[in-house]
Formats: C-alpha cells, structure tokens, sequence
C-alpha cells in the first residue's frame, strides 16, 4: 500500500463521514486532496502521472455530469469522483463509478423498500416508454426520487474501496 492509497483512503473515510451525518462532501477537503493526488502523481510519475491523474479527473467528472444536472446527486458525489479519479487514473475511477452504482443501487433499493415507495418507483421506471411519451411523469418521477435521499457518496466511498482492495491484492474482475 502505496502514500497515494493512504491519502486516498484518508480522504474517502472523512468523505464517508461527513456524507453519513450531514449529507455533505466538503470543500475543504476534496480540494486539498485533489492538490494531493496532482502533486503526488507528478512527483510518482512525472508528466505522465500528472497527465494520468487529470485524465482521472475529467474522467470522474464525466461520469457523474448528467445524474448531477438532472438532480440525481449532489456536487460533493461529483467532486468526491472527480478526486478519485486525481488519485488512481481513468481506468481505477471507472471500476469505482461501477462498484458504486452497483452498490448505490442496491442500496437506494433498500431504502426506497424500507419506505415502502419501491413498488411505485420500479412502476415509474419500467414503464419509461410511456413516461417518453409523457413527460410529466418522468419529472414526477425525479421529484419522487429527489424526497428518497440518501447519503450516495457513501456507494461512491464503498465502490472505491472494493476497486482499491482488488488493485493491491492483485485481482482483476
């Protein structure tokens, strides 16, 4: 286990936190620790690193852009992919995005079950045909999701580490 896994594990458990009590990635730490993982890759790496590790970043962003704009996360999840991916590359943030989405999946599932609003929700969602079709009701829908909050940077946190945990022991899926 390298710094850069050190500083990125330090950075995803106060992420972790944070996002568990408050429901907020802050600032004052995914800045920092993008500086961090820049500054690492670069000395690591050279140019190379650092091109890596914007690469990652951008790649982060991407991923995240479209749920964000539609409402379906907040800025922090964005940004707290956007580090991930200054930290460990294009490919290391991609794995992570799919760990996840898996697991933010399941657990928004778990939730939306728990609140007894998984019925309708899988409703509005398999029929996404008609909601084409009707506008109205995929924006009843995200309205619908939107009160279902949950704490995603916890998913993003998780997939992270299940693709951290596979690169150091040496497994690939």
């Amino acid at each position: 286990m390298g710094v850069n896994d050190l500083a990125l594990g330090f950075t995803l458990g106060i992420a972790a936190f944070t996002d568990w009590r408050e429901q907020k990635i802050y600032n004052k730490l995914l800045f920092p620790a993008f500086l961090t993982a820049l500054l690492l890759n670069t000395v690591q790496g050279g140019s190379s690193g650092l091109s890596s590790s914007l690469l990652g970043a951008v790649t982060g962003f991407s991923l995240l852009l479209l749920p964000y704009l539609m409402g379906g996360m907040g800025a922090g999840d964005v940004k707290l992919l956007i580090v991930i991916g200054a930290f460990g590359g294009a490919p290391f943030v991609f794995t992570s995005f799919l760990y996840g989405a898996v697991i933010g999946g399941l657990l928004s599932c778990a939730a939306l079950s728990r609140r007894k609003a998984l019925s309708n929700t899988l409703k509005h969602y398999l029929l996404f045909s008609l909601i084409l079709k009707r506008p109205q009701h995929f924006s009843e829908s995200m309205n619908n999701a939107r009160r279902e909050k949950f704490p995603y940077g916890i998913a993003i946190v998780l997939g992270t580490l299940i693709a951290l945990a596979f690169s150091i022991g040496g497994w690939e899926l």
